[in-house]
């Protein structure tokens, strides 16, 4: 992978990320949800938001897309992590705690190192090529 590839996922990344802070804004980051909302989120990014963004990224990269899911899992656990902390855990004075507090984001960081290996074994075993 380039250079270009890294600052690819890099950006999917936050974006990603920014995108479910936008939607938990009204519930402060989801903590004002019910407990099945949350696992519904939960649920829903597992099995389709974390499939759906690593698919396509991964088609507009394009290679060893097995390498590429590797590279893709380990900045979205490590960068949402990171951006997670500052937000809950600096800004809204949560600390380390908010791996707690904040189970469902959470969780994601493991979610990924599932969902996005998986996707590339798929990809790489049905050799997808894009036209």
């Amino acid at each position: 992978m380039n250079r270009k590839d890294h600052i690819v996922l890099i950006s999917v990344v936050a974006f990603a990320w920014l995108g479910f802070l936008l939607i938990g804004i009204p519930t402060e980051y989801f903590q004002n949800s019910l407990s099945e909302i949350k696992m519904l989120l939960s649920l829903l990014a597992f099995f389709s938001v974390i499939p759906f963004i690593g698919f396509f990224t991964m088609i507009f990269l394009k290679g060893n897309y097995y390498h590429i899911s590797l590279w893709f899992a380990f900045y979205a656990s490590v960068l949402i992590f990171i951006l997670d902390f500052i937000y809950v855990g600096i800004v809204q004075g949560y600390g380390i705690d908010f791996v707690f507090s904040h189970w469902p984001q959470s969780i994601a960081y493991v979610y990924v190192w599932i969902n996005l290996p998986l996707v590339g074994v798929a990809m790489k075993r049905i050799q997808w090529k894009p036209e």
